[in-house]
């Protein structure tokens, strides 16, 4: 009952984006207040506004990027904190994604309706409780699963209570795509352990796809009804299809740099690991089994590309989504091609998602741009040894700035040297990267259903 309230609210009705910005503000301000607590620290010291502010804000909006320590710096009370903080990201970006869809459904067009109701049926919309506790148990069922694997082998490596600590922590972590570790030198410590790199990507991966696309898979090895077996939706195919295609692609870029690099004193086997994790820990998660400072210009930029694509809509991932990309991409091919719609697998795709797709992609650059620019006005990179000067200050805070928009967490070891204001920079991208696409992706469609009152002439004008 209370869920159908805010669902009839005026608040959600009416102005939606405000519901999720401020879901999301209230619980990094809770979240920055405990972690200033003594109690939140090791030796009793306490963290400054801004580090708790910061770590906070990275929790909630499951980024990875980190100030502190957190397996040193913050004290058992303190890591909770962070673990509950990034569940309740997770599992409130999932919600209100499916809140999404529901007022789409009420409000969109017929055509608009009934593909929703295509994508989403396996789920009781009817039933708002019960369809935010089928993304409850599937979140917990998953971490569950992913947690009890991973204690198989760290309880070769730690007592029993650490051991089920770590396990349940880092599947959290890695199914909510945070990339949060209470290990220091974060998956380095599991460069050589394919097992545990296989749990948590696959824990990522299906994070980073999210509920709707995950039931909606299943829904079709269910049993038929009336003598039919229901088939994936567009937006299925292309999540799947795009995600498959951009570990793939991103591994094979990653191999072939890295091969003589970073990769070069592991077998084939285990480079072939490490590229997969590091390009699926791109899109999603942020753990990283290579270190991340000594990666090859060529491959910090693919990277850079990856985070900026990020994962699946709806899903714990960030970035721009791999469907808002895909459905550039098609266009683009349509044009070429010489054809007056955009297609996808002999379906179209509606010209307003297709001018919704353009305007994601190029406010999130303009974000990018400005953040950049400020950062390379504040900030200083003072490390020739490791980083090679002020000559790399420009990747090194173009990654950064990425990381952050795209909700990534990878990181070449700035983040702790950051000033003040280069922090509060990272967490406004951290912010928007978290709340933007989806509340951009809101105020479009609200507007999109606003017939205009007038129009003005057509006139021709030059391009390309």
């Amino acid at each position: 009952m209370f869920l159908k309230r805010i669902l009839r609210s005026r608040l959600i009705n009416y102005n939606p984006e405000a519901l999720i910005l401020l879901s999301f503000m209230t619980a990094i301000l809770i979240g920055t207040f405990l972690l200033k607590l003594p109690i939140s620290v090791q030796n009793g010291q306490t963290l400054s506004w801004v580090n708790a502010f910061f770590t906070a804000t990275s929790a909630t909006c499951i980024t990875g990027l980190g100030v502190i320590d957190i397996g040193t710096g913050l004290s058992f009370f303190g890591q909770i904190v962070v673990l509950v903080l990034i569940q309740i990201g997770g599992l409130g970006i999932m919600t209100l994604s499916l809140l999404f869809l529901m007022l789409l459904r009420r409000r969109s067009s017929l055509t608009t309706r009934s593909c929703l109701m295509s994508l989403s049926n396996e789920i009781d919309i009817k039933s708002i409780r019960g369809a935010v506790l089928k993304i409850l148990s599937f979140t917990l069922t998953i971490e569950l699963i992913g947690a009890g694997l991973l204690f198989l082998y760290l309880r070769n490596y730690h007592p029993t209570q650490t051991a089920i600590y770590s396990s349940v922590f880092h599947s959290i972590s890695a199914f909510c795509n945070a990339g949060f570790s209470i290990y220091k030198e974060n998956f380095l410590v599991f460069q050589r352990v394919p097992y545990v790199q296989i749990i948590a990507m696959v824990l990522a991966i299906i994070g980073g796809i999210g509920f709707v696309v995950i039931s909606d898979f299943f829904h079709v090895f269910a049993p038929k009804k009336n003598g039919q077996r229901k088939t994936l939706s567009s937006h299925s195919k292309m999540a799947l299809i795009g995600s498959g295609f951009l570990i793939v692609l991103g591994a094979l870029v990653i191999w072939s740099f890295e091969r003589s690099e970073q990769l070069s004193a592991m077998p084939l086997w285990d480079q072939i690991m490490n590229a997969l994790f590091l390009s699926s820990a791109s899109r999603t998660v942020g753990f990283n089994a290579l270190d991340i400072s000594l990666l090859s210009n060529a491959t910090l930029f693919f990277v850079v590309i990856l985070m900026f694509i990020g994962g699946s809509p709806g899903s714990t991932a960030g970035g721009v989504k791999v469907n808002t990309v895909f459905v550039l991409l098609c266009f683009v091919v349509s044009q070429v091609k010489g054809s007056t719609s955009t297609n996808f697998l002999k379906r179209k795709i509606p010209n307003d998602i297709v001018h919704k797709a353009a305007a994601i992609i190029l406010i999130s650059l303009v974000f990018v741009v400005l953040s950049v620019f400020v950062l390379q006005v504040t900030e200083s990179i003072d490390d020739p040894a490791r980083y090679g000067g002020n000559n790399q200050n420009f990747l090194i805070l173009v990654f950064e700035a990425v990381s952050a928009l795209g909700t990534v967490g990878l990181s070449m070891g700035v983040t702790q040297t950051l000033s003040t204001h280069g922090k509060l920079i990272i967490i406004l991208l951290m912010y928007i990267g978290r709340v933007g696409p989806l509340t951009l992706a809101f105020a479009l469609q609200r507007l999109s259903t606003r017939p205009a009152k007038y129009e003005h002439p057509e006139e021709d004008i030059f391009i390309g």
